[in-house]
């Protein structure tokens, strides 16, 4: 993580932990990885960083609730103090062929947010396109999905293919909602309520359109702590650096107060 961005995490770390304390009810984190695999670069952690992300959030005092339980808890106001859930983006194989085992040992509950076309699709992503070890960058096929969903592993949906969602119009943005939900549903066998926006990218209309869409959380990436008053179709999430002292200042809310960057970003989209 950039110097100055850890510079400002730590120095508002005192003021999130203080008004944590003063909270009359407790609030929910969300973190979340895409792929452990190799080295930690880029979209990609390190199987020994991931291993250390976790014992992080064991020496933090975290528990690690499944996503639907945690905000369902939210909604309620009895989650639990640190109440964590796990995440994770886009679908790669290596998530199930090793970060899933690992939660499993540890009995970590997770969600993993797959793209329906590429459970049927081999083609990667744009960013992927050009990276040199295409066989780690797998994503994995609707059957390794299935296998996972039966051991335990909640599934959600990341659109149909990807797309930044502030950018499309009505018709396209509901087939990107609401044929992927029914693709992951038919696959399944059960109701498919999550969403993760790709890249982040949402607006009001978009929200209102997963709403519409059947969708009861859909999950961002503005950093920060989730309260009751955080809409559960606009619920705010962290990706992990590889670092766990950078995990350890998310956990303790040093990054909330850096939403209105997270904001400014979101409005620009990405370049793909």
């Amino acid at each position: 993580m950039r110097g100055a961005v850890r510079m400002l995490g730590t120095a508002a770390r005192p003021i999130a932990t203080g008004l944590r304390r003063l909270s009359a009810t407790n609030g929910l984190t969300i973190i979340g990885w895409h792929r452990v695999d190799g080295d930690s670069d880029g979209l990609s952690t390190g199987v020994d960083d991931f291993r250390r992300h976790l014992d992080v959030l064991d020496e933090w005092g975290a528990t690690v609730l499944p996503l639907d339980e945690a905000v369902a808890g939210l909604e309620a106001g009895t989650l639990p103090d640190r109440a964590v859930a796990l995440t994770f983006d886009d679908g790669y194989a290596s998530v199930l062929e090793t970060a899933w085992p690992i939660l499993l040992d540890r009995g970590l509950p997770a969600t993993l947010f797959a793209v329906s076309r590429c459970l049927t699709d081999d083609l990667p992503f744009a960013w992927d396109v050009h990276e040199p070890e295409q066989a780690r960058l797998r994503l994995a096929r609707a059957d390794e999905l299935l296998d996972a969903a039966s051991t335990g592993l909640d599934i959600g949906s990341h659109t149909v293919s990807h797309p930044w969602l502030p950018r499309l119009d009505a018709d396209e943005l509901k087939r990107e909602l609401v044929d992927s939900r029914v693709a992951l549903e038919e696959l399944l066998g059960r109701t498919v309520t999550s969403l993760a926006y790709p890249t982040g990218g949402w607006n009001r209309t978009v929200r209102a359109a997963s709403a519409d869409a059947g969708y009861r959380i859909a999950i961002t990436v503005d950093r920060g702590l989730n309260t009751r008053r955080t809409p559960h179709l606009s619920l705010r999430r962290a990706f992990v650096p590889p670092e766990p002292e950078d995990l350890r200042l998310i956990l303790d809310g040093g990054y909330t107060m850096l939403r209105p960057l997270d904001s400014w970003r979101r409005r620009e989209g990405p370049s793909w």
